[in-house]
């Protein structure tokens, strides 16, 4: 199973003053443009998720959208375990409920993006790794033994480096 994991795009300041709560930031125009951008490079890659789940914040949820939209994928679920707060193991617990997929692609906040990839490749989400805004990286568990410790960290992409790539 390959799983995609995604930090939201850029997002409004939260000392904004229009902000009321957290939840409610979405992503600046520079966000939604590099987001675009990511998905443009997971197309180029054959990458189609059969399930996207995406944090139930505002700018995760434009992201997902995003990338749905890009890559001509279903609509994305919500998970409440991708929202800050959120348990490693209630999202591996909703990534396996979903089929489990093939690809999955997940949208979701830092230090929660980080913990994960700790959590899936080594067992441990104590080790954080670290994610810029719209980066995603690559891990893939095998489908006869999904649990935590058993992925493979493949590739992680800040959006710098892919907009190189996609313009070759």
């Amino acid at each position: 199973m390959e799983i995609y994991i995604m930090r939201h795009g850029d997002a409004v300041d939260r000392m904004d003053p229009a902000m009321k709560t957290d939840e409610m930031r979405p992503l600046t125009p520079l966000g939604q443009e590099e987001v675009a951008g990511m998905a443009r490079v997971l197309e180029r890659l054959g990458v189609k998720p059969d399930v996207i789940l995406t944090s139930p914040l505002v700018r995760a949820r434009q992201t997902a959208d995003i990338v749905a939209a890009e890559l001509h994928a279903g609509r994305p679920a919500i998970s409440d375990e991708l929202a800050p707060g959120g348990t490693m193991t209630g999202v591996l617990n909703d990534i396996l409920a979903a089929g489990p997929p093939k690809q999955v692609l997940l949208s979701g906040h830092m230090p929660g993006v980080g913990m994960l990839v700790g959590y899936l490749v080594w067992s441990n989400s104590d080790i954080i790794v670290p994610f810029r805004t719209a980066a995603i990286c690559r891990v893939d568990l095998p489908d006869e033994a999904p649990f935590p410790g058993a992925g493979d960290l493949r590739w992680l992409l800040p959006p710098r480096t892919a907009s190189r790539l996609v313009r070759r």
